[in-house]
């Protein structure tokens, strides 16, 4: 009987641990896809724009992103996102341990592409 209960409650704590970090996980897949989306359609979009941007998608996906670890870097047509932060996951109640990430995103503008005509 209580072989069984304690082997419940480390399956509980497990889960526990396994389901947070699967939401920091989510979290950071979904601002990578946001990122990769405003940089392929901001291609005209100002640098710090951008940053803007995607520092306000962070917040709306509560993940804890600042603007001065978020760097947008243009080379001609090609734009670069690279952002840094550290997240904590609670892998037991009272429990929480410091996660660093980050995420680089680069798309290159091609303009100037028109059909060709016969």
């Amino acid at each position: 009987m209580i072989r069984t209960a304690v082997t419940i409650l480390v399956v509980l704590v497990v889960l526990n641990a396994i389901g947070h970090a699967g939401m920091v996980a989510w979290r950071y897949y979904e601002l990578e896809d946001e990122a990769q989306q405003l940089v392929v359609f901001g291609a005209a979009v100002a640098t710090d724009t951008l940053v803007g941007q995607i520092v306000e998608k962070a917040r709306e996906l509560d993940v804890p992103l600042e603007p001065e670890d978020v760097e947008v870097r243009r080379d001609g047509n090609r734009t670069i996102v690279a952002a840094f932060y550290t997240e904590d996951v609670q892998l037991f109640p009272s429990f929480t341990y410091p996660i660093d990430l980050s995420l680089s995103v680069e798309s290159i503008a091609v303009t100037g592409v028109a059909p060709s005509r016969r």
